[in-house]
């Protein structure tokens, strides 16, 4: 290791003797340069730039506290190591040249020559350490920066993204709207008029789920809004638009009487279209889908249990751990199988809210189970109409 050190003494005893300290260490190669003021170090500095310097606070002309001043003031951020030599009782010089940005200082005629290489070494890791965190500090403030310009970005691209998706959908829900309208009550059958209310509310539904998800990419998602719901009605009514659209057996059990909570619905059929729609979508046409709702009483359970399992393509062990996860899909998914990896990470989010939880058993090739725990009212202490649906 080689150190280039200038000295700043006008006492050529003294120069002498820190020369002599130096040559002496077997461990690193020390290149000694010295001068006798602070005018000479300042220019000396300028055209060549030394990893530390060893100087005399009496000096004469400007003084060793008035050179490091000078020093920080002209090389801002870059100046080199500094050891001040002050003479014994000058505890005040020391301390006013570690203010002052000095990184060590010693005591004419009471360091020996290990405590003299120690000290400049020490001086030279600290600024160079220092150095190094700054350089950090401001690599992590130009990444910050530029994630933050990256989101607005995002943002202004899904703004513009949902408002032209949207605009499809008011025309679709119009047009199903006007043409109900057109018919004389009682000439539609009942299986058309059925299809023409799911067009209407389908679009509706997909309208909300657009300003969902944009909520959800921003981090902001609107209150939870508790009301008495029966879980039993919410799950017939998604089965049966399931049924109505899917090449799958649909398979629904339910146990117990009372399949009723406290909990918000519009956030509950989120949970119930994904895991339905997942069902589907990674499963072929013909196979069953089994749709259990329970009710459960035994402690510490107080609330329904609902499961969906498909006969699928299942996930991959090493996939399990991350089937929550925002934009995280099984290895195993076709290329042509769509799908954002948002929806479980979100169905999980709403699920928590209401203090609940959800957990997955799947084996590969042989299909999926999702069980989702609710109790029937939200956490303890939590607050009804006012719990708010952060993203994480």
């Amino acid at each position: 290791m080689n150190l280039r050190v200038l000295m700043v003494d006008d006492s050529p005893a003294d120069r002498l003797a820190v020369r002599r300290a130096l040559e002496r260490d077997s461990d690193a190669t020390w290149v000694l340069e010295s001068v006798s003021s602070a005018e000479e170090a300042l220019g000396r500095i300028a055209t060549g730039h030394p990893d530390v310097l060893l100087v005399d606070y009496h000096l004469p002309g400007m003084t060793g506290l008035g050179l490091l001043r000078e020093l920080h003031e002209r090389h801002p951020g870059t100046a080199p190591a500094v050891v001040m030599l002050t003479g014994s009782g000058s505890e005040r010089v020391a301390v006013d040249s570690m203010k002052a940005g000095a990184q060590d200082y010693l005591v004419k005629d009471a360091y020996s020559a290990d405590r003299l290489r120690r000290s400049l070494r020490g001086a030279v890791d600290t600024v160079r350490m220092t150095r190094e965190l700054e350089a950090r500090r401001v690599r992590a403030e130009r990444a910050e920066r530029a994630a933050q310009e990256a989101l607005a970005v995002r943002d202004e691209l899904f703004a513009l993204a949902t408002h032209d998706l949207k605009g499809p959908l008011q025309i679709i829900a119009l047009n199903a709207e006007v043409m109900r309208r057109q018919f004389p009550p009682g000439t539609l059958k009942p299986a058309q008029e059925s299809r023409l209310e799911h067009i209407v509310r389908a679009a509706h539904r997909m309208s909300d789920l657009i300003d969902h998800f944009l909520q959800a990419t921003r981090g902001q998602e609107q209150a939870l809004r508790r009301e008495p719901v029966d879980l039993r009605v919410l799950v017939r009514s998604k089965v049966h638009a399931m049924e109505a659209s899917a090449k799958h057996r649909f398979v629904l059990s339910e146990q117990g009487d009372d399949l009723t909570g406290h909990w918000d619905a519009r956030a509950l059929e989120r949970v119930l279209e994904n895991l339905l729609g997942n069902a589907v979508k990674y499963s072929a046409p013909g196979t069953t889908v089994t749709v259990l709702l329970a009710e459960e009483r035994a402690p510490p359970h107080d609330g329904v249990r609902l499961e969906v399992s498909d006969e699928g393509i299942g996930i991959p062990a090493e996939d399990l751990p991350h089937v929550f996860e925002r934009f995280r899909r099984g290895r195993n998914v076709a290329l042509d199988v769509s799908g954002s990896g948002v929806g479980l990470a979100s169905a999980r989010r709403m699920v928590e809210l209401h203090g609940g939880t959800i957990h997955v058993e799947s084996q590969e090739g042989r299909g999926t189970t999702f069980t989702v725990r609710l109790p029937r009212r939200g956490p303890e202490g939590a607050a009804e109409d006012s719990s708010l649906l952060t993203s994480r």
